[in-house]
Order: structure tokens, then sequence, then C-alpha cells
């Protein structure tokens, strides 16, 4: 009788339990690396206010940064909800958005550094304590908030006098665009 020599088999069944390691070995190195050059935007942490200033054609929604890091607006999306009986108007304003036919994005950012106070369209300035940013009048501050022709039949500073005299309450929320993270989120009454 012949022997049968079963010598080739365990040299092969070692070389592919090698290989099933080198390539798992490999995929978890893969993953460890790729995984790390990720980079991620660090949100910045600012301490703001939103309330109401102003009567009649001078209301405005008044931002003011308190403390924190300063905010590139054109980073920034400003979110804003109204309830209007059982719909609700919302609106997101910007610094990357297009100027839909105004000269200047608001809310306008006052340069609290000089007696003048320039005002600079969203986008464009940075928020940095102590400054402030504001809506300027009421015609702004409605299309600011959504308000628009086409969606009433009175002239937009109209209906947002309507939700004044209502004390309706707006939810606002300021979100920073690269880290996807929120800033800011609260709520405040017009008119108060």
């Amino acid at each position: 009788m012949r022997a049968i020599s079963e010598d080739a088999v365990s040299p092969v069944i070692g070389v592919m339990l090698m290989i099933t390691v080198t390539i798992i070995v490999a995929a978890v190195v893969a993953a460890f690396v790729g995984g790390a050059s990720t980079q991620f935007e660090k949100t910045p942490q600012a301490s703001m206010r939103v309330y109401c200033d102003g009567s009649g054609d001078d209301f405005n929604i008044i931002f003011e940064h308190l403390s924190g890091d300063s905010l590139r607006t054109e980073d920034l999306r400003i979110v804003t909800w109204i309830r209007d009986g059982n719909d609700v108007i919302k609106n997101e304003t910007s610094g990357r958005s297009p100027l839909d036919g105004v000269d200047v994005r608001v809310p306008y950012v006052y340069d609290a550094q000089s007696g003048v106070l320039p005002k600079y369209g969203f986008g464009e300035a940075t928020w940095k304590r102590g400054t402030r940013a504001g809506t300027d009048n009421i015609a702004a501050t409605a299309f600011f908030l959504g308000i628009r022709d086409k969606d009433y039949p009175k002239l937009p500073k109209d209906v947002l006098k309507d939700f004044i005299d209502d004390n309706t309450p707006v939810e606002v929320t300021i979100v920073h665009i690269p880290s996807g993270n929120t800033i800011l989120r609260s709520e405040f009454i017009l008119g108060r």
C-alpha cells in the first residue's frame, strides 16, 4: 500500500491564513487612517441675545453678541418661524444666499466701534463681542421674517404690524454652516 503525502496541505492553509490576516489588518488601518484625516469644523461658542426695538416704521429686531468667539456672518444661517393661525411662516437667511433684489442682506451688522454706525450686510461682516445687528426698519423686518406681498392682501409691513399688535412669538435659530451646529435657539415676542 502506498502512503498519501499530506505535506502540501499544511503550507497552503498557512499561506491562506496569513493573507486573510494581512487583508483584515490592512482594512483596519485604512479605516483608522481614513477617519483620522476627516477634518471637523469647530463650532464657535457665543452668547447672544435677540429682542425687538423701536416702534412704528422704526421697528426692528436686534441681535446682540454678548460674549464668546467672533462669528463670520458668511458662515451663518438664521432661521425664523412665526405662527400665523394654523400656518407657520418659516424664513432662512444665509450669508451665502442671493440678495433677491435688495442691496444688502439683513440683519445689518452695525460697527459699534465708530460713532457713525455704518451698516454691513449679513454675509459681509463679522459679529464680535459687543457688536449688534438689526433689521433697521419695519419693511426690512417683514422681509427678514419671510412676510411677502404674494402671501397677503396687505403690505408686508402692515401684516407685521398685526403680528406686533397680537404679541406673536417668533422662534429664531442661528446655525454655524461649516459645522452644522446650532449657536443660538431663542424665542421672543414681537412688540416687547
